[in-house]
């Protein structure tokens, strides 16, 4: 829910705390075809919806698949799964976390089954512990690292979809990971918060993650490249040497975005990211950038503007992350996701919206299936025809949290769970 204005220093100080704890971070839309577009800067509520019937409604499930198909991994299938997270890879396979950060699932058949791919020595959970809150990182649809970041120091790997998993006892705790391929990776670790800074470590894997070295530490009374100052919220690297980490700082019109080119020893912030005039005087939480190519990739920023509302800024870089151009805002923007280089989704608010040129325009979409005024949480799109969205009926409490499934590119969409 939208905060007043006047408490929002607190808030701030408040996300830098808990972010450092390592805590999990329609108007109504009836159901027709396309398309609405929004002119950069206009609120999604003003947009006019021009609707015209453009597709055939189809079956929502995969082209290959059936209800009845047994999965062709051995993990033990995991009934009713409360979903709170998924990334996917093909029309077919994909992993995901429960509600809680408490399993790790996956799927072989494009969510119409998930399967148990938690280590079993993990649960039942020792007495004083009521989660994992697992923390992963998934390289393709066999490949993935997680820690149980509620105890212990454990590093798990699995190279053949969760079925087994390798175990490295880490040289530090609480962390985030990025890799770039089955060797070479990064963890960000939280070494812990106080006074609005938060303090982190940074590390890096040549081995797949079964050794470790330090590039990067804060230490008490030392001045670093990367200030203590500020919330990070995770890390990025678009090679082995320039990387990204992005967060929040208590400063309106200040983006709290770092960047690395000798792979994470010394960093600088970025300055060249402007701010359109009429979200001057706003508190920007900015996300971690995603890279399409080696050069092509695209950077979010939360905006709480003076308004009172809350929008979704994306910028564009063709130049490796040196600099970043505004391409438009969306308001109540959530999540986005983009397959291919200018095609592109995002969820906000109650609404679906499609862009084709980058994310300079968002077209509204119909969503035949999805009942109108679902609060639309998280998406991921595979191709401009296979795409998931996780929603609820109630933005206050989250319950329940449903999962859908379209295989027609937003025309048509099945509910997968509950």
């Amino acid at each position: 829910m939208r905060k007043k204005w006047i408490k929002i220093s607190t808030l701030i100080l408040l996300i830098i705390a808990l972010q450092a704890c390592n805590l999990p971070w329609r108007e109504e839309l009836t159901p027709e075809p396309d398309i609405a577009t929004i002119t950069p800067g206009i609120p999604t509520e003003t947009a006019t919806q021009v609707l015209t019937e453009t597709t055939t409604s189809t079956s929502a499930l995969p082209p290959s698949s059936t209800p009845t198909e047994e999965p062709e991994i051995s993990l033990p299938v995991f009934t009713d799964p409360v979903i709170y997270d998924f990334e996917m890879f093909t029309p077919m396979d994909g992993w995901a976390l429960t509600q809680d950060n408490d399993r790790l699932l996956r799927t072989v058949d494009g969510g119409l089954t998930w399967m148990d791919a938690t280590p079993a020595e993990l649960h039942p959970l020792p007495p004083d512990v009521t989660s994992l809150w697992i923390e992963a990182f998934f390289l393709n649809a066999e490949t993935a690292w997680f820690s149980p970041n509620s105890f212990g120091s454990e590093l798990y790997h699995s190279q053949d979809g969760g079925v087994n998993w390798m175990i490295t006892t880490l040289p530090f705790e609480r962390a985030r990971y990025f890799f770039l391929d089955e060797d070479l990776g990064f963890a960000l670790a939280d070494l812990g918060a106080g006074a609005g800074s938060h303090y982190v470590a940074l590390h890096r894997t040549d081995d797949g993650s079964e050794t470790w070295t330090e590039v990067f530490t804060h230490a008490p009374g030392e001045l670093k490249s990367l200030p203590e100052s500020g919330s990070k919220n995770g890390i990025t690297f678009l090679d082995e040497n320039n990387g990204f980490i992005g967060g929040t700082y208590p400063m309106t019109d200040y983006f709290y975005l770092h960047t690395t080119t000798d792979g994470g020893v010394n960093w600088v912030l970025e300055t060249d990211i402007s701010l359109p005039d009429s979200y001057v005087g706003s508190w920007l939480e900015v996300h971690q950038p995603v890279f399409l190519t080696d050069i092509a990739g695209y950077l979010t920023v939360r905006d709480m503007a003076p308004d009172d509302n809350m929008y979704l800024l994306v910028y564009r870089s063709d130049d490796g992350g040196q600099t970043w151009t505004f391409q438009n805002a969306v308001q109540d923007g959530r999540d986005f996701d983009f397959y291919s280089l200018d095609e592109g989704w995002m969820v906000a608010g109650t609404n679906l919206f499609k862009t084709m040129d980058g994310g300079v325009t968002w077209s509204l979409t119909a969503m035949a299936g999805i009942p109108a005024g679902e609060f639309l949480l998280k998406l991921d799109f595979v191709d401009d025809q296979h795409g998931w969205v996780l929603a609820t009926p109630d933005k206050d409490t989250w319950d329940p949290l449903k999962l859908y499934q379209t295989s027609d590119g937003s025309a048509t969409w099945t509910q997968l769970l509950p």
